[in-house]
Order: structure tokens, then C-alpha cells, then sequence
């Protein structure tokens, strides 16, 4: 057994090891001994990826086998020769650093157990292969996924999560109780985003569709990638936020994937990178983990931060997330409902339910969210969805809840100022905005009263109309995060 030690602060770091032609079977065990990230990215003597995971204070152990693989390993021949395993500790760039000390253990064996083995062929079975070993291709990072594959061949609202995390990355729940989880709540599509890493391998279901994402997490501020065509290359990366940040923003080519911002406005994650360019930001997460203790007024935050965006010429939708990292029976410190995938659920209209199909409905925002309130609403009779340019006409709004245990409003805010306040239940309510005085209207759901607007708590959006005559959406003010910043900084908000 080959055993390494040390510690790493902001940095990277590379260990090497030799693998015989006889081994069969790479066992690593690793922790960071004190509570930490170390990310690990493990290549072979022919530079393919073969493992991706994050460490942290309690082991974890990684199996490869040439037809097998444990959670965040890639299946395959073990090429003989010179294995390195990429470390990186990413952070202190910005913050105060943090070593991480760590201890991993590699053993090497010519057997494979047989009842490993045909545990991890059954899975594999049952599995979307999203990275695949390639002798032919050294540091081909490609993702391998039938984005065209459709549970559902029928246009519809679906209902989904696009922010979760499992024991892959930072997460409680394994992947097979994650997926039990996404369906037991009915959840239509279900984005897992770990932290710079992807999942090699996603569950088949038969109701939710298990899709690819990564979020890369930087010291600036953390974003996912849901749908890239390929995971991070991190052998010998640059990984200065910039850096990363870029690398991320390159996952998906123009008119494909999503970008989405996350957790905008809550420190220490909120987003602080300058130089992104709004253009290329799809979706804007505005509530994330309900059940965090700064989680409702960084979601205030976030909304102010969208009407500033939305006042400046960009068409950023707004989505949800529940961030989760938790098992259903746990809590947040102080929380007295559960963080648990699917709350915020983020609806996404689609012509199907397909990897391609929930991910073009993102980037057109055809998407509203929603914690619980069982929203149903109409925009001039189904013709016209959130997302869309109505130009200057009048639009029929039509709401109503499900739910009646609490009671709801709805604020209809048009260009940054609430134009109307309705109470909603779970009778129809019918209106009319005429959009030739206005640039763009959303509408926010609150659970509370309107005789008491004060302790009124987020609920859900549905994103803006717009009126593509207004000349800010030809020849937006800004084209950066930091003109932004200064834009809202000038007005004094």
C-alpha cells in the first residue's frame, strides 16, 4: 500500500504513483483529517480522467476495476505506467487560505472481489455513462449523453431541480438515495451539481430525468453548468478564479447548455466576478435553500439584483435551487422544515422532456418557481409564456394556487415598481397589463396578506414578459457583472 501525506494550502498539487501491468483493481482512500475541500482529479499513465471526487473530513474511498467503478470513478482497462493524482486546494485566493492537510492511502491489487464487481456491473446497468476511459483519447474530457433522449414527447410545464448535491462532492445523500429522493418528489428532471466535478455515471429512472451539470466554485462566486459537453480539465489547470470561471464558461458552446449564476447574493458565496459578461449568463438563481438561516434576504437581494439586470437590457430568467446537501430527516441549523430536493422547484416549459428540450426552455426563460404553493396560471390563454417578447400589446394574466392552508398574493412588478397587488386563491383571478408603457413585468408570489405586507416571505416568480421595442434590449447599458456593480453603485441602490 502506498500511503501519501501532507498539506496543501491554496495551490495545487501533484502525487505520483506507478501501476503494474498485472493490477486488476486501484483502491484510494482518502480524508482531509480536518473539516476542508481538497478537489482530486485522477489520471492515467495515458493522461485519461479516471476519477473525479471531492475530499473532505470523512473518508471516502474510491474502486477501479476494468468494468467497474465506484461513486466518481471511470471504468476501464488500468494502463501500466506512471498514475498521477491532481490535487487542488482552491481556497484562499481571496479569502483567508486554509490549509488542508490530507491522508491517502492507494492500493493496488491483481485481483477484482467478485461481489464488488457484480454490485457495480448491476449499477452499470442501470447508468447513463457520462465519462468514458479512452485509450485513444488522452485528456478528452468529453461528456458522453444523449441530450436528445425524451421521457416525454408532449409540450408541458415540468417540474425539476437544477442545484443538488450528493456524497460525490460535498452532499449527505448517496446517489441512490438521491435519486429516490428527486422521485418521491415527483420531480420531472433533476440537474445534479457538484462542485468542479461531474458525475461519470447518472441513474436511469423511470419517471425523472437525470441530467449533467458541474458547478464550478471559485473564491468569486459559483455558477453551474447544466447540460456541458465536457467536465473541467484540471490536469495541471490554472485555477485562479478567472481561470476557472472561463474554463467553466466554455463547457457549453453558443445556443447550447445553461449558465446559470448561483447563490448571487449570499456571502460568502455571492458572486463577485467582474468580469463575466452578462450575454453569456442564461438563468439567475434568486432563491436558493429556502431553509438557510440568510437564505430569505439574500433572495430579497437577488431579486433587486434581476430588476437592475432587467433595467439594463438583459434578458436573465430567474430559476430556483435547493442547494441541498442534506438527508431528508436532517435540518439546517435552527430550520424547522427540511432541505430537501425539489424546494424551490423551477418549472420549465419544453416541447419535450429531453436534456435539449428542458435546457432550450432555460435559455428562452420559459420558467417560473415556486416553494409550494401549487401555481397555475395563463398568459392570453396559453399563447404567450414567460420569456417572450409581447411587445407593446395587452397581456391577460390568469393565476390561481392550489394550495389552500396558507394564504398568497401576488405583486406584478413592471420595470422595477409594483404596479398591482392581488389576493390569490384558489378561484381563478383574471387581469390586464398593457405592456406599451413598460419594458418588461413579472410577477412574485408572496405567502402572507396583504393587510400585512411586512411579514410577507417569498414564494415563487414568474419570469418577466417583455417589450422588445424598448431600445435598453438592443443596446443594453452594461456588458459586465462590474458595470453592474457601478451602474447600481452611481444610483445610489
Amino acid at each position: 500500500m502506498l500511503n501519501f501525506t501532507g498539506e496543501l494550502v491554496f495551490g495545487h498539487r501533484v502525487l505520483n504513483f506507478n501501476v503494474n501491468a498485472n493490477i486488476n483493481t486501484l483502491t484510494l482512500t482518502a480524508t482531509t483529517v480536518k473539516k476542508g475541500f481538497l478537489y482530486a482529479y485522477l489520471y492515467d499513465s495515458k493522461q485519461q480522467l479516471r476519477a473525479n471526487l471531492l475530499f473532505e473530513k470523512a473518508r471516502k474511498t474510491l474502486i477501479l476495476t476494468p468494468e467497474s467503478a465506484s461513486l466518481g470513478g471511470i471504468s476501464g482497462h488500468l494502463p501500466p505506467g506512471d498514475w498521477q493524482l491532481h490535487l487542488y486546494n482552491l481556497e484562499g485566493e481571496t479569502r483567508t487560505p486554509k490549509a488542508m492537510c490530507y491522508a491517502i492511502d492507494v492500493e493496488l491489487s491483481e485481483h477484482i472481489d467478485p461481489e464488488y464487481s457484480s454490485h457495480e456491473k448491476l449499477l452499470a446497468t442501470q447508468t447513463h455513462a457520462c465519462l468514458v476511459a479512452d485509450k485513444d483519447a488522452p485528456l478528452d474530457h468529453s461528456i458522453h449523453f444523449d441530450y436528445n433522449h425524451s421521457k416525454n414527447n408532449n409540450a408541458a410545464w415540468y417540474r425539476g431541480d437544477l442545484h443538488a448535491h450528493t456524497q460525490l462532492s460535498d452532499g449527505n445523500n448517496t446517489l441512490a438515495a438521491a435519486t429516490q429522493i428527486a422521485q418521491q418528489q415527483a420531480l420531472d428532471f433533476f440537474f445534479l451539481t457538484e462542485h468542479n466535478i461531474c458525475h461519470p455515471a447518472l441513474p436511469v429512472c423511470e419517471h425523472t430525468l437525470m441530467l449533467p451539470a458541474i458547478e464550478v466554485t471559485t473564491d468569486q462566486g459559483h455558477f453551474n453548468v447544466h447540460g456541458p459537453r465536457r467536465t473541467l480539465n484540471m490536469f495541471n489547470a490554472t485555477y485562479s478564479s478567472a481561470a476557472l470561471i472561463e474554463q467553466g464558461l466554455g463547457l457549453v458552446a453558443q445556443g447550447e447548455g445553461n449558465i446559470s449564476i448561483n447563490h448571487p447574493a449570499m456571502k460568502p458565496w455571492h458572486w463577485h466576478y467582474a468580469n463575466i459578461a452578462l450575454e453569456k449568463v442564461n438563468t439567475f438563481e434568486v432563491c436558493c435553500d429556502p431553509t438557510w438561516s440568510t437564505s430569505p434576504k439574500a433572495t430579497e437581494d437577488a431579486l433587486i439584483l434581476l430588476t437592475h439586470i432587467w433595467n439594463s437590457g438583459h434578458r436573465i430568467a430567474a430559476v430556483g435551487g435547493s442547494d441541498s446537501h442534506l438527508a431528508p430527516h436532517e435540518r439546517n441549523a435552527n430550520a424547522t422544515e427540511p432541505s430537501v430536493y425539489g424546494d424551490p422547484s423551477t418549472f420549465v416549459y419544453a416541447d419535450t422532456l429531453s436534456g435539449n428540450g428542458i435546457l432550450q426552455g432555460l435559455r428562452q426563460g420559459h420558467v417560473y418557481l415556486e416553494r409550494q404553493c401549487g401555481l397555475v396560471f395563463q398568459l392570453n390563454s396559453g399563447a404567450v409564456l414567460p420569456g417572450q417578447d409581447v411587445g407593446t400589446n395587452i397581456v391577460d394574466y390568469h393565476l390561481a394556487v392550489t394550495d389552500n392552508s396558507t394564504s398568497y398574493y401576488a405583486e406584478c412588478i413592471a420595470d422595477g415598481n409594483v404596479i398591482k397587488r392581488i389576493k390569490l386563491t384558489t378561484k381563478n383571478i383574471h387581469f390586464q397589463v398593457d405592456m406599451s408603457t413598460y419594458a418588461w413585468l413579472r410577477i412574485d408570489i408572496r405567502r402572507g396578506r396583504l393587510d400585512d405586507l411586512a411579514a410577507s416571505e417569498f414564494e415563487g416568480v414568474i419570469n418577466p414578459i417583455y417589450n422588445g421595442t424598448q431600445a435598453i434590449f438592443s443596446q443594453p447599458l452594461v456588458g459586465t457583472w462590474g458595470e453592474l456593480m457601478e451602474l447600481i453603485n452611481n444610483n445610489g441602490n
